[in-house]
This record gives structure tokens, sequence and C-alpha cells, in this order.
């Protein structure tokens, strides 16, 4: 079997609160008639250098016709020769996502899909077999801009809490004072009724600066604390670690960093998502951290349900995962481009079961959600209030 052709489709997609996403879909093409489903996910991250589309498609079938879909190491070894940095360098980023590692997460998901339906199984079978089909998940509310957000995000926080959602984390680091105020407001409103995972400081702070707001947010009662220091700064976040009894969770983006991230002992929780080059990268750093000793939870860009199902197979097949993880792109977005989402219910991800990655594109739908890959139109949806 060889890949003869592969198409690329951009979409966007309307967050709950408005926002705007983008997304390229990918469709691989093989002489045996077997199509599979990548996604590109969630361009936000690239909104000022966002990729041309017409060479994303070119360098995909550059990287891709003329191969055996079946042969997804020798893949690897091929992209690794042109792509040479996916997985292999650190990046003092926030998220800690490339366009390159991007790229491969979106193709490597394509081949998946492609051998799953060649073989009849899912995509988990292929990676060794499922440990968990239903996944604990966490919803974000992000950060107050102003004390004007605060009513505003506690409505949201109800809106979800009502839909059966009891786990929620919170980004902080554009108005502490306001984040503070609605955190309190917050436990006041809900109680323990709702578990708060994480503060998530987004790397905005020097080290010094998020342990004194830690220890300010301290009664609000959160189980760890994530992104506490700027890009690479590990001798900051471990000198947190040291001095705080609240677990520590990083983002992981190449081996490098997941080295120096062991090395100095800067954090319990590796954040790992398929975003850094695909279920084989990925894999590879869930086990480095069970190696190393320490936790993993199951990370995210926000996918939309063909980037989330391909999340889903690799979490399936992890010893462990110790921490709820983040990804509910199938909840947040209003639109999809399949034709069943990935199934949530209340803080709960169930695995797709079916030949592949478990999804079925519906083509109505991703000519519906056509769109340039373009983000100069949607800039005024990310000023004021967003909610996530």
């Amino acid at each position: 079997m060889k890949v003869t052709d592969v198409e690329l489709f951009p979409v966007k997609t309307t967050r709950r609160s408005g926002a705007v996403s983008r997304h390229v879909v990918l469709k691989v093409h093989t002489d045996e008639g077997v199509t599979g489903l990548g996604e590109f996910s969630d361009l936000g991250i690239y909104r000022y250098m966002m990729p041309d589309i017409d060479n994303l498609a070119t360098a995909a079938r550059q990287l891709m016709v003329g191969i055996n879909p079946l042969e997804i190491t020798a893949f690897h070894k091929k992209v690794a020769k042109v792509l040479k940095y996916y997985g292999h360098h650190s990046m003092p980023i926030y998220p800690p996502y490339t366009l390159d590692s991007q790229f491969v997460a979106a193709m490597e998901m394509a081949l998946y899909d492609i051998s799953g339906k060649w073989h009849n199984t899912p995509v988990y079978n292929l990676l060794g077999g499922k440990v968990r089909d239903v996944f604990e998940v966490t919803y974000p509310i992000f950060s107050c801009k102003d004390p004007e957000d605060i009513p505003v995000r506690l409505d949201w926080a109800q809106q979800l809490y009502d839909e059966g959602w009891d786990r929620m984390r919170y980004y902080v680091g554009e108005d502490l004072e306001a984040d503070e105020r609605f955190l309190q407001a917050f436990r006041e409103r809900f109680g323990k009724n709702i578990t708060l995972k994480a503060i998530d400081f987004q790397r905005k702070l020097y080290w010094k600066d998020t342990l004194y707001w830690i220890e300010r947010f301290r009664p609000f009662e959160f189980q760890l604390v994530e992104s506490v220091s700027f890009g690479e700064d590990y001798e900051g976040m471990a000198e947190i670690r040291r001095r705080i009894d609240i677990p520590v969770s990083e983002h992981i983006s190449s081996y490098a960093n997941a080295l120096r991230m062991i090395q100095h002992s800067a954090v319990d929780v590796f954040n790992v998502s398929i975003q850094i080059g695909g279920i084989q990268t990925a894999l590879k750093f869930y086990n480095l951290a069970e190696a190393a000793g320490l936790k993993c939870l199951l990370s995210t860009t926000q996918e939309m349900s063909i980037g989330t199902a391909a999340t889903c197979h690799m979490g399936a097949v992890v010893p462990e995962l110790h921490v709820p993880g983040d990804v509910v792109g199938p909840v947040l977005y209003l639109e999809d481009v399949v034709k069943r989402r990935v199934k949530y219910e209340g803080a709960r991800m169930y695995l797709p079961e079916g030949p592949g990655l478990g999804v079925e594109l519906d083509e109505e739908k991703l000519a519906e959600l056509s769109s340039p890959l373009s983000e100069w139109d949607t800039l005024g949806s990310h000023s004021g209030v967003v909610v996530q």
C-alpha cells in the first residue's frame, strides 16, 4: 500500500465564548482506497505568522506521497531529516508547540487512521492495547483581565457546573488582583462542589513573584500549579518546588527540555501532548516520566474531534495517567468536522471505538466550516471579555 495524495482543508470553529480557532484537516489517500484523517489543530499561536496552506500541502505531499502508511517509524525517520527539531530541542515558549511538531502530529495521526482501518482495529491496538477507555478531564477558565470580568467568569463557571462539570482549572496573570477576587468569589459560590485542579501561571512571572501569589491563592484549595516561571528557568521552577507542598506541573516540549526538568528536580508532573510530534514522539515522554518517577497528565492545544480521538488512543495505552487531563476541544467548540464527536459526560471523556481513530468525517460540515487560514478578520474576537 502506498500514499497517493494528501489534501488539506483549512477550517475555522467558534468557541463557546465567541472566539475563533483555526485548524487544518488532512485527508491522506492510498492506492488501496483507504483514506486517513489528520488534524493540524488550534493554530491561534501562529496568529501573526500563519502558515501558507498551499505550501503546507506541497510539504505534506513531498513527505507522504509514495510511502507505505503502515510504516510509521520509517515515516518519522524520513521526516526527521527535513524537520530536524521537533521533539529534540527545548522551546522556551508558551504553549510549547511549534509549526513542525504540530504538522508532524497531523500527518502521523492520518497514518495511524489508515493503519487501523487497514487492519480493521482501533489505533490503540496498534500501540499495545488499551488500559483505560475513560479519561478524567478538566474544563479551563481563563484569566480575568480586569475586575469587570469577575461576574462573567462566575456565571460561566455556574453554567459549566450546571452542565455537570465539577472539575476546572484557572489561568492567572493578566490582573492578579482580579484573579484573587475571582477565586474568592468562586469558592464562596461553589465551596468544594467544584475541584480546582490547577492554577496556571502561563510562564508569565518571575519565580519569586509566582511563589508570592501561590501563597496568596493557597486558601482557594487547588491541586497543583502549572508553568510557574519564565521559559527555561529550571532553577526557579526547582526553587518553587522545594518551597511548597503543592505539585508543580509543566508542559514538556522536547527531549532536552524533559531531561533538564529531571536534572533540576523542577517538576512533579509532565504535561504531555500529542502536539509535540505525534503519538510516537509523545509516548517517549510518558516513558521517560515513568523512568524518572514523575507523574503525567494528558495535555492538549484543544483539538477538534479528529485530533482529540488521536489523543485518546495515545492516552489509552499510557500505563499511568496520575492527574486529570485538559483535553476538552470537542465540548469547547460549537462546531466540528465529524459526524459524531468524541463523547463527554461531565468531567469525563470516552475513548472512540471502531477501526482507525474511530471518527468519521462529515463532508457537509467540512464544507460549511471552510475558511482561509488567516486570523486577521478575527482579531476583534480576542479583545474584550473572553470566557472560553
